[in-house]
């Protein structure tokens, strides 16, 4: 029986929609993959600004610990941090290179490494809380309060330690101790395995 043009023209109709249809699919799947990894990314860069924020707040909590040692503020450490004492800092020759956190003098206080040797903050786990921790979380020696896990805050207080470190002017003798402070904080973001590392040099103005 033959075939009607009208009867190819329907057919060959349906074939274009088909075509057509299979077309929008995969321009809507796209679509939404591109819009989902849009979101997952900007989820991502969000918790990392929370994260990093919460770092600078211990930097900055860190800083307060310093210049409040061997003051009668509110939980301060008993023992002065000036620039000629390294009173609370384990001995260049211990084989402890920090104080635990537990330490109620002087957590999270640590030597210099040997030059040879791993620099501590990289020698300890900053993100360790528990027992045999070494990094003190915020407010520890200062009182103040850092909001945490709750909608958008970090997941968790971020924490510190401060490294004793030589320093010497130029011009200046050797054989005058004088020492500025290195300080390692981690933060955290909403998700715990969201994590911002910062480091500064802090030196104390006496």
């Amino acid at each position: 029986m033959p075939v009607h043009a009208s009867n190819r023209q329907r057919g060959l109709s349906l074939l274009i929609v088909l075509l057509l249809l299979i077309a929008a699919v995969f321009l809507g799947v796209s679509a939404a993959v591109i819009a989902l990894q849009t979101e997952k990314a900007a989820r991502g860069d969000r918790d990392r600004q929370v994260a990093f924020q919460a770092a600078e707040a211990a930097m900055i909590d860190a800083q307060r610990d310093i210049d409040t040692a061997g003051t009668p503020s509110p939980g301060a450490r008993p023992l002065p941090m000036g620039r000629n004492s390294a009173a609370g800092f384990p001995a260049s020759d211990d084989a402890t290179i920090c104080n635990a956190a537990s330490d109620p003098v002087a957590g999270g206080l640590c030597q210099q490494a040997l030059p040879a040797a791993r620099p501590s903050w990289l020698a300890v786990d900053l993100a360790a809380s528990g027992s045999g921790s070494v990094s003190v979380a915020y407010g520890t020696y200062t009182q103040q309060k850092y909001p945490v896990n709750s909608g958008i805050l970090p997941a968790r207080l971020p924490r510190y330690i401060i490294e004793l470190m030589p320093f010497v002017q130029p011009g200046a003798t050797a054989q005058v101790p004088s020492f500025a402070y290195r300080i390692t904080a981690i933060g955290f973001g909403t998700d715990i395995n969201t994590q911002v590392v910062l480091q500064a040099f802090y030196r104390k103005e006496d």
